[in-house]
């Protein structure tokens, strides 16, 4: 008696479950980005400031994204409004700065901070400072990228981006292209995917180089 009552318990349950994943939405704001529906993601998200920040970069919208950054209270705010005030080309003392507090107050993944810090600093004109950072830190990159990030995430792209901005000027050219059409796959119909040759992200309207084959 004992044992049917516990099956039949266990049975009520997992049938609540299974009812209750039903009733969840379909979509999330973090789904449609990794779908590509950056567009979506951005009227979806609301008051969601750090993830409509992100789907507006993977958009190419760095002026909004920025305006939503400066909303959010999440932590890595700080970074993604130092990061689109380098691809802006604008500002990029208080982009330094801002990633260099970023890097100061969570050192967990300093490698991709780094990375970022090294870009603005490319960005800057500061050549010889951000591949010295870079080359500091190419050996854990070319380590995440093969062995703990493999799986393709638009959130990634950005970073792979970067990767082969400062793989270029460092010389690689073969591994920029590489990087570059990495991030193209991981993020298709973003910003990062609209040319491999493309030297900075532009606003949607302009063409950026060739197309990738």
């Amino acid at each position: 008696m004992t044992v049917a009552i516990a099956v039949i318990l266990i049975a009520v349950v997992v049938g609540l479950l299974i009812y209750m994943l039903k009733q969840k939405p379909v979509t999330s704001v973090q789904k449609l980005i990794q779908e590509g529906r950056y567009g979506e993601a951005v009227t979806a998200a609301g008051d969601d400031w750090i993830h409509r920040a992100e789907a507006l970069k993977l958009l190419g919208r760095f002026e909004e994204a920025i305006e939503a950054y400066r909303k959010s209270e999440d932590l890595a705010a700080r970074e993604g409004i130092a990061l689109s005030l380098a691809h802006l080309e604008r500002n990029l003392d208080e982009a330094q700065r801002l990633m260099e507090e970023q890097i100061a107050l969570y050192p967990q993944i300093q490698e991709f901070q780094a990375l970022g810090l090294a870009y603005i600093l490319l960005r800057s004109g500061n050549r010889e400072e951000a591949l010295r950072i870079f080359d500091d830190n190419v050996e854990l990159l070319e380590t995440r990228f093969r062995d703990d990030y493999t799986d393709p995430d638009p959130l990634l792209a950005e970073t792979l981006f970067m990767y082969a901005e400062l793989a270029e000027a460092a010389g690689d050219r073969d591994g920029a292209q590489v990087l570059r059409k990495k991030a193209a796959a991981w993020a298709p119909g973003s910003v990062w995917a609209r040319g491999e040759r493309a030297s900075r992200p532009q606003s949607p309207s302009v063409p950026l180089g060739d197309p990738l084959e």
